[in-house]
């Protein structure tokens, strides 16, 4: 073999071994060794001031007022999920740095970290302000992915804003860019079984009641229901009862820019098995479903707490008392209780106006022949018919 031959048969061999090397190689996987912003954990409770910007919307949320409660300024000040915000704020204090990555302009939108007033911008701003105005984050926040190394947590590009290096970043941030995306969305949630009545009276004028017992009635009643009528679906009726179960807003107004007048509107009151009174007041506007709310304590309305129950004996027909084991437990709530409830909800509902999807006040608004099938009896008489003398005519 020859000096040449000898030489591409040592390049040939080297290729082998790297590409050999090169396909065995396990992929490296990053791993996260300092925090972006290393002392922002010391200062975080003194963040009164989160802005967040893109190029559609701004939004602003402030913590004020007696109980420091965060606030979504472009909502009238209503209040914004506590929960959103503090996954936000430890979302930043706890996020990580993986890997350095452009710090040229002309390739920052390729990974999402230009500027948010450019055009076409994806990129959002977000901003964390003390309560002197001084500026302890100005963060631009970029594309992300799944981690690699942990899939409940996101790879995010970020970029401090005046600082031309950006970076691959390892964490959780919150991803809401529109004032509608905080709010606080729970209105009420009364449970279920301790719905006693519903009253409701239409636009037109019409009215229903719809009733239980006790708590341990599956379902519910119609009142003033005729004799030879029956309830088309009983679900249909628990839908209206529980209707305050978990009741969410799609979005929230001043109470004074939506009209609730006597001719437009439907009205429903909720009384629970513990007097507790909630006056549901909807109507709609361009389009949109609204509601209002009140709280009052109903006094004459009381739960009865059914520890034992009464049964029969087969070998006499003395009665026995039995545990209520299965019953549904009602806890027995008093009358200042729900006072101060009824005082907070209404401290809650005072001036606003809550925007709600249809299918959650489609219900209220059935009528009651909507409600129930009537039974025309088999055999009805036939009427007889008077002659033109003013006498039943006979044959």
């Amino acid at each position: 073999m020859n000096a040449k031959n000898l030489s591409i048969f040592a390049i040939f061999t080297l290729a082998i071994v790297i590409t050999a090397i090169l396909l065995t190689q396990k992929e490296t996987i990053p791993t996260a060794t300092e925090k972006l912003f290393p002392d922002l954990e010391n200062v975080i409770n003194d963040v009164t001031e989160i802005n967040i910007n893109t190029q559609e919307k701004s939004t602003t949320l402030i913590r004020t007022g007696e109980n420091l409660q965060w606030q979504i300024k472009e909502k009238h000040l209503y209040p914004a999920s506590l929960d959103k915000v503090h996954k936000l704020l430890l979302g930043v204090v706890n996020l990580t740095v993986l890997e350095a990555k452009t710090s040229n302009p002309s390739r920052y939108a390729k990974i999402g970290v230009e500027e948010p007033s450019e055009e076409g911008a994806k990129s959002l701003l977000l901003t964390l302000k003390k309560a002197d105005g001084e500026i302890k984050v100005n963060l631009i926040i970029g594309n992300d992915r799944v981690a690699k190394s942990d899939s409940t947590r996101r790879e995010i590009y970020v970029r401090k804003q005046g600082e031309k290096q950006s970076w691959l970043t390892l964490g959780q941030l919150s991803s809401e860019k529109t004032p509608k995306d905080w709010l606080d969305q729970k209105i009420i949630n009364i449970d279920n079984n301790n719905i006693r009545q519903v009253s409701i009276t239409h636009l037109e004028g019409d009215s229903l009641l719809l009733f239980k017992d006790s708590p341990e009635d599956e379902d519910y009643q119609l009142a003033d229901l005729p004799e030879n009528a029956t309830i088309k679906l009983p679900y249909m009726l628990d839908n209206i009862a529980t209707t305050l179960s978990a009741l969410d807003l799609d979005d929230v107004t001043v109470a004074t820019e939506v009209e609730f007048n006597e001719n437009a509107r439907n009205r429903a009151v909720f009384t629970t098995f513990d007097g507790l009174e909630i006056t549901m007041t909807t109507t709609e506007q361009d389009g949109k479903h609204y509601a209002k709310f009140a709280a009052a304590f109903n006094q004459a309305v009381k739960a009865l707490k059914k520890d034992e129950k009464a049964t029969v004996s087969e070998e006499s027909e003395e009665v026995e008392t039995q545990p209520a084991s299965e019953e549904i437990e009602t806890q027995p709530v008093t009358d200042e209780e729900i006072k101060k409830q009824v005082e907070k909800l209404n401290a809650k509902f005072k001036g606003w106006a809550y925007e709600l999807s249809e299918y959650k006040v489609d219900y209220l608004a059935k009528k009651s022949e909507e409600l129930i099938d009537v039974e025309e009896p088999a055999d009805a008489p036939i009427e007889e018919q008077p002659s033109a003398f003013g006498n039943p005519t006979t044959y």
